[in-house]
């Protein structure tokens, strides 16, 4: 469903504020302009770009009228765009996307260094209008989750082998062998893997390094029926972010929340606020003790307090233009405080850099 839309002035006026280097509210983040530098012949996500928001909503509204409620209302149905970013600790970015190439790498200078991703792993090519964000290990390696094939699959840094798989290919399920639509992972130094099994499921899986399953944290059998509110319960598991204690922050998406867990699965607390988290992102580092939630409800970034949740910084607003975003889908932030946010309908991933910082 898509969210309201800011009214002219005040999305001109927040447009004018981030050229300017201000923010919406709180500490001040700052745009870098055309970041990153595409080659030609490269994008994200479809060649020719969705419409806009206002023309989608109208484009919805008119076949509502007409009784067509099918196809999310009139909206593509791969979803095209930028479904996830990661970062490693050489601050390497990356882009997790639904264009020819479903991985791109850049430095923080907005260069390409690597793409890759399109070719046959473990039998199957990753069918690029599903892919559903990724993620990095400590010694580079790449998780790609191939959401609708059930499957995450482990290649090497330069994506030309393929070297495990968690999920049996094209088949769902709540065992310890299958997945069911998995949404976002998360590796830990010791090589054990988290995984949100949340699009068909509702749980979140502790795997060893091998894809070894240890235990799973969910209502029942964490199957698509099993949906709760409390402690260790989910309404679609979407992604997650770990911090220097490797305690888990997994955002609980149709809750509106985040559960917080210890790297071995433990329930430790929730963190709650008015927001639709999407993304949620901590630094390599890990020890600033903030985060970045990249926000659906009005299609902002917040940068958080870990221990109570408090907006330290929040800018943005739904649309295309500089410093909006349209379904923001993705967030991350590199060893200098930069923030990175991505979207799927608007297919761009735009740089923040806080307002002190020189270049």
């Amino acid at each position: 469903m898509m969210r309201r839309v800011m009214g002219g002035a005040a999305a001109l006026a927040l447009l004018l504020a981030m050229s300017a280097g201000a923010t919406a509210q709180g500490e001040q983040y700052r745009l870098v302009p055309n970041w990153p530098t595409l080659p030609a012949g490269m994008w994200f996500g479809l060649q020719q770009a969705p419409p806009p928001p206002a023309e989608r909503e109208a484009q919805a509204a008119a076949r509502r009228a007409r009784g067509q409620m099918g196809g999310g209302g009139g909206l593509p149905t791969n979803q095209p765009g930028i479904s996830g970013l990661a970062i490693d600790q050489q601050d390497r970015i990356y882009v997790f996307n639904r264009g020819p190439k479903p991985v791109m790498i850049f430095d923080t200078a907005g260069k390409l260094l690597l793409a890759g991703g399109d070719l046959e792993y473990n039998g199957k090519t990753i069918n690029k209008d599903w892919e559903h964000s990724g993620a990095v290990d400590w010694e580079g390696n790449i998780y790609i989750i191939e959401r609708d094939a059930h499957r995450i699959v482990k290649v090497t840094p330069k994506m030309d082998r393929f070297l495990m798989q968690i999920g049996t290919t094209m088949e769902k399920g709540t065992d310890a062998t299958h997945l069911d639509l998995p949404s976002g992972i998360a590796v830990l130094k010791s090589g054990n893997i988290v995984v949100t099994d949340g699009y068909g499921n509702n749980r979140v899986i502790l795997y060893d390094k091998n894809g070894k399953f240890i235990k799973q944290v969910g209502k029942g059998a964490g199957g698509p029926a099993d949906k709760g509110t409390g402690p260790g319960e989910w309404v679609l598991p979407h992604k997650l972010a770990v911090d220097a204690q490797e305690n888990l922050y997994i955002i609980d998406r149709e809750n509106k929340r985040l559960q917080v867990f210890d790297k071995d699965l433990n329930y430790k607390r929730e963190i709650r606020n008015e927001w639709n988290p999407w993304d949620v992102h901590i630094s390599r580092k890990g020890t600033e003790g903030v985060g970045f939630i990249a926000d659906h409800l009005l299609e902002r970034v917040h940068k958080f307090s870990l221990a109570d949740g408090k907006l330290l910084a929040t800018w943005g607003s739904q649309g295309t233009g500089p410093g909006q975003f349209d379904w923001v889908h993705g967030i991350v932030v590199d060893s200098k405080g930069a923030v990175y946010a991505a979207d799927t309908y608007g297919q761009r991933i735009q740089k923040f850099e806080p307002a002190g910082t020189s270049r």
